[in-house]
């Protein structure tokens, strides 16, 4: 299974923002998007999403453009998890994940419970059991964080779209997550991840897609594309690129 962009051209009404970008995912792979605010790799993702409307190019998941199809349809083969979720009701993290498996219900459909199992198991596969019967409205960010992921891995899809999953994880839980996203490949799930640190990408990458002023600068393994070279033109700093074992490498930046 793989999930192509081909050609694409994302934005807003008299503001185009993404300008010709082709890349693919393919089941059992991780791809990572990097690039600085303001690239587009939010506006890319929710255009693949079908959220917002294309302006030019192809979304194809195997072979198939996704432009007629259906919310649910969609809903079957791409699950997304977003920055950050403002919760708009005291929901238990069980419901939230639970309502993942709408995307499997008709329209006046009740969850099984094979749902409900589902449910759990990716409570259980997230280290989330302790918090199942809590309120989401009052757990913290990176616990709501954890949950969101859980609820796109009960989506049962061939995909998963990651914006920053890790932008509200405090260290142990960024790794813990990192941990979760090399599992999710070699259950072969097919992973789009955004991601403001290179070292993720170094850990957990098949593949790299560096974004720039909404184009695509470079594409393929972590270590031919993150350059020194690219990745001071792309964020305008000084910065090192060290290999700290055989590889592992990592990114420093120099603040003199």
């Amino acid at each position: 299974m793989k999930l192509e962009i081909a050609h694409a051209r994302c934005g807003y009404p008299g503001h185009p923002v993404v300008t010709d970008i082709s890349f693919s995912v393919a089941s059992g792979e991780a791809v990572y998007l990097l690039g600085p605010n303001g690239s587009g790799k939010t506006t890319l993702f929710k255009t693949v999403l079908g959220l917002l409307p294309r302006q030019g190019g192809s979304v194809l998941i195997d072979g198939k453009d996704t432009a007629s199809w259906p919310r649910q349809r969609v809903a079957r083969k791409l699950a997304y998890v977003p920055q950050a979720h403002t919760p708009p009701f005291p929901f238990t993290v069980r419901d939230v994940v639970l309502m993942a498996r709408t995307a499997h219900l008709g329209m006046f459909g009740m969850p099984s419970r094979r749902d409900a199992a589902i449910a759990e198991e990716a409570i259980d596969a997230l280290g989330l059991s302790a918090l199942a019967g809590a309120r989401y409205t009052e757990i913290s960010g990176g616990e709501r964080q954890l949950v969101l992921i859980a609820r796109a891995v009960a989506q049962e899809t061939e995909f998963l779209v990651l914006d920053e999953p890790t932008s509200n994880l405090d260290f142990g839980n960024q790794v813990k997550l990192l941990r979760i996203i090399r599992a999710l490949v070699q259950r072969g799930f097919g992973l789009l991840v955004t991601t403001h640190l290179p070292d993720h990408a170094f850990l957990c990458a098949s593949r790299v897609a560096l974004l720039h002023r909404g184009t695509l600068m470079a594409q393929g393994k972590p270590e031919e594309v993150l350059s020194e070279a690219r990745l001071q033109e792309t964020y305008g700093i000084q910065l090192k690129i060290a290999e700290v074992e055989p590889g592992l490498r990592v990114c420093v930046p120099v603040l003199n």
